[in-house]
């Protein structure tokens, strides 16, 4: 298992396993229509901007082998700028269950702490049991705010972790 920041040829790989996070592993938390609001080419345009223009955000792909098996996005908090922030984590439903998400996380809040952040906030969907069990494990808590977008339709609390 390695890592590799995102390059814009990587597009197709990180949109395919977007699609594939977002229609199967939220097959129970986002509706069929929620679901539905990405393809393959919306999904490229997402991950683009992060890849084209980062800021101070960074795109890193987590590798089996040569098998792109999960991608995460981190940078500062827009609401909290002192702090760090997870904005995407996604594996690849094909190798879930086999410390791929552990280790994107881990790694996110390593580079997080590196980068001079002592805590670290992310959303997650409320019914996504997996990955809050994931965050919970490795030491985030809820924040007590929530939202839900209109687009999703779809609970998302904010859990915090400190990371000092």
């Amino acid at each position: 298992m390695h890592l590799k920041s995102a390059e814009i040829e990587d597009l197709p790989l990180i949109a395919t396993l977007f699609l594939r996070c977002w229609t199967i592993s939220y097959a129970s938390v986002l509706s069929e229509s929620a679901r539905a609001k990405f393809d393959f080419e919306s999904a490229q345009e997402l991950w683009r901007t992060s890849i084209e223009t980062p800021g101070d955000k960074q795109t890193m792909l987590v590798l089996e082998g040569e098998d792109v098996v999960a991608v995460f996005r981190i940078g500062s908090d827009k609401d909290e700028p002192t702090q760090g922030h997870l904005f995407s984590l996604y594996v690849d439903p094909d190798f879930a269950g086999r410390g791929y998400g552990k280790f994107a996380l881990l790694e996110s809040m390593k580079r997080n702490k590196d980068a001079g952040f002592t805590a670290m906030t992310l959303w997650v969907f409320a019914e996504n049991e997996r990955a809050n069990s994931l965050y919970l494990k490795n030491g985030f808590t809820a924040t007590g705010k929530s939202r839900v977008t209109p687009e999703w339709g779809a609970l998302e609390i904010e859990l915090i972790a400190d990371i000092s």
